[in-house]
C-alpha cells in the first residue's frame, strides 16, 4: 500500500447516497476508491455535505478525513433507514496546510461514548468553511468491521490493541471510516 493512501479494506460496503455539489471530473465516487491520488472536488460556496451509506447499522469507531483547504468539518450521523435525523458526532475547525499538502482530520469515539450513542446507517459530513472557495477531500473508507473491537478483535483498551494501534500509525495505514458492528 502506499504510503499515505487510505486504506480500501471492505470499500466496496460503502456508498456515496447524497451530495450537494458535482463536478464531473472528480465525482463523489472518488472519495470511495481507496487512493488519496484522486478526489472529489467542490464547485464553490459553502456549506457543502456528503452522505456516506453503510450496508446495515453500526457503531462509529473512528472517522479519518484526507481534504485540502476545508477550514471546518461537522460529522452527524443518523440510524434511520432513511437520511432524516442526523446528530452531531464531531465538529471541528482545521489548519490550512502549505500548498498542495493533504489535511487530515482524525477522531475517534471511545468506547463508552460509542454504547451511548446510537448506531449509524448515515454518515453526513458538513463543509462548514473552506480557505478557498474550492476544497477537495480524497478519502472516505470503511476499513473493518467485527462484533469485538474494530481495531483488533480483542476488547476494547486492551494494551494489545493499543500495540496494534500504534502500529498501524507507523505503517501508515490510515483508516478514513472504522466501524464496529452493533451488538
Amino acid at each position: 500500500m502506499a504510503s499515505g493512501a487510505p486504506s480500501s479494506e471492505n470499500i466496496q460496503n460503502l456508498r456515496i447516497s447524497m451530495v450537494t455539489s458535482a463536478d464531473a471530473r472528480f465525482p463523489a465516487e472518488n472519495m470511495l476508491d481507496g487512493t488519496t491520488k484522486s478526489f472529489w472536488a467542490s464547485t464553490g460556496l459553502y456549506p457543502q455535505e456528503f452522505i456516506v451509506t453503510l450496508p446495515s447499522l453500526h457503531v462509529i469507531k473512528k472517522i479519518t478525513i484526507w481534504s485540502m483547504k476545508v477550514a471546518g468539518w461537522t460529522i452527524s450521523r443518523s440510524g434511520s433507514e432513511k437520511q432524516f435525523d442526523f446528530d452531531e458526532v464531531y465538529s471541528e475547525d482545521i489548519e490550512d496546510t502549505p500548498d498542495q499538502t493533504l489535511q487530515i482530520t482524525s477522531f475517534t469515539v471511545s468506547y463508552s461514548d460509542a454504547h451511548r450513542a446510537a448506531a449509524a446507517k448515515h454518515i453526513k459530513f458538513t463543509i462548514r468553511k473552506g480557505y478557498l472557495d474550492f476544497y477537495r477531500v480524497s478519502g472516505t473508507a470503511e476499513r473493518r468491521k467485527s462484533r469485538k473491537s474494530a481495531v483488533s478483535g480483542r476488547d476494547e483498551g486492551s494494551e494489545e490493541e493499543e500495540d496494534e494501534e500504534e502500529q498501524e500509525e507507523q505503517d501508515n495505514e490510515r483508516v478514513v471510516v472504522q466501524v464496529k458492528e452493533r451488538d
